[in-house]
């Protein structure tokens, strides 16, 4: 029983260092500062390790999608609860990702 508490402990943990808040600072590394002094893996970097992307269209995609938040043409908290969604679907999650990104975006009227 203690070592499930301990494991969600650490999953806790990893999951509040990858979720990067909107308060947060960004670095000219792409790390994300989120004002305690410790670095967080920037958007890029959370898609494509999260997601385990592996294709060159794969990483276009991340690309494109990185570009439309930059520009508010897509919401971050929709990017995010995707993202948060498709990590759970293995073995590879980036499928699950671009599909359900397109549908949602879509329904919000913007093109991917």
């Amino acid at each position: 029983m203690s070592l499930r508490i301990g494991c969600l402990c650490i999953l806790t943990s990893l999951l509040s260092i990858l979720v990067v808040s909107p308060a947060a600072a960004q670095t000219a590394g792409g790390a994300v500062s989120d004002g305690s002094g410790i670095e967080v893996a920037g958007l890029k970097d959370q898609l494509t390790a999260g997601l385990r992307a592996r294709l060159p269209s794969e990483f276009t995609f991340i690309e494109i999608v990185i570009e439309k938040v930059e520009a508010d043409e897509l919401p971050l908290d929709l990017v995010m609860s995707t993202f948060l969604w498709a990590r759970r679907k293995l073995p590879y999650p980036f499928p699950y990702f671009e599909h359900a990104l397109r549908m949602r975006a879509k329904s919000k009227g913007i093109p991917l």
